[in-house]
């Protein structure tokens, strides 16, 4: 019983000096925070610890301002990125801007240009009346090569009507509405208009291929054909006026068989470039029997 009462005794005691031990460390430590606090003076061991924090807290004053000073900077280069980005937008735009006016202003100049020239020669036509008019779409298709052109009935446009530009024949009226009509070309396979050899005077029937050439048929192998020999209207029928141009002569190819020449006529007009047409008026009934009683 004895033994028993001895070890309470002694575990009182161990745990009365711990609790002493750990209140007079506390109590230490609150009155050195209180004096670091309150005084001014630095002890040895605020020095001892002030010497081991000094250098981390400069590594991390150092660090801070680095890591502020790039993120400053890469803010000014991103803003200074997009007021450049801004920059070109704007510029581009109005490069963009000063080409199409540029691109205009060259559309209008080659437009002006072709008109003036279609002018002049419609001043050269014998008081033949005529339309100006644009053409405004194509038919792609070989066997009926024709265009859309921008003028009708409504302005005297019929059926038949020959049409021209500044550099020859280019076809004839065969379909018109109020305010179209439409052309088909002398390259059309159906395509046929009477012409002379210019300088021979021999007369054969120019048809179309379907290509950009045309091909002169019924000229005699007697008779005089040279290549570049011009080639212009004949003017029967009184569909076109006698003598206008037509082509020339590109090829003969002469052959042991047959009574014609086989001749290739290259075009006077441009045909990948037509624009600007005249549509040339056909003599009505009762302008025709005036000139027949004259």
């Amino acid at each position: 019983m004895r033994k028993k009462s001895n070890r309470k005794r002694s575990d009182r005691y161990r745990l009365f000096r711990i609790i002493i031990f750990v209140g007079l460390l506390t109590t230490l430590a609150f009155i050195f925070l209180f004096s670091t606090l309150s005084s001014q003076t630095f002890g040895p061991l605020h020095k001892l610890v002030l010497e081991m924090v000094g250098p981390v807290q400069k590594i991390v004053t150092v660090s801070s301002n680095h890591v502020e000073t790039f993120k400053r900077e890469y803010v000014d280069i991103l803003q200074d990125s997009l007021r450049l980005s801004e920059e070109n937008k704007r510029l581009l735009k109005q490069l963009q801007d000063k080409e199409v006016l540029l691109n205009r202003s060259r559309e209008a100049l080659a437009t002006n240009a072709s008109l003036r020239r279609l002018l002049e020669f419609k001043n050269t036509l014998d008081q033949q009346q005529s339309v100006p008019a644009t053409i405004v779409g194509k038919d792609p298709s070989a066997m009926y090569r024709s265009v859309i052109i921008d003028q009708g009935a409504n302005k005297g446009i019929t059926k038949g009507d020959p049409v021209i530009n500044s550099d020859g024949v280019v076809g004839q009226v065969f379909a018109v509405t109020p305010n179209y009509a439409k052309v088909l070309l002398a390259i059309a396979p159906s395509s046929a208009i009477d012409v002379l050899l210019q300088k021979s005077r021999v007369r054969g029937i120019l048809k179309g291929n379907g290509t950009l050439t045309y091909r002169l048929e019924y000229i005699l192998k007697t008779a005089e054909v040279e290549e570049q020999d011009y080639v212009v209207t004949a003017g029967y029928g009184g569909v076109f006026p006698t003598g206008l141009q037509v082509g020339v002569v590109s090829k003969i190819i002469k052959k042991s068989r047959g009574m014609f020449h086989e001749i290739e006529v290259t075009p006077s007009v441009d045909y990948q470039k037509l624009e600007n047409l005249l549509i040339l008026e056909q003599p009505k009934s009762s302008e025709i029997e005036k000139m027949e009683q004259q």
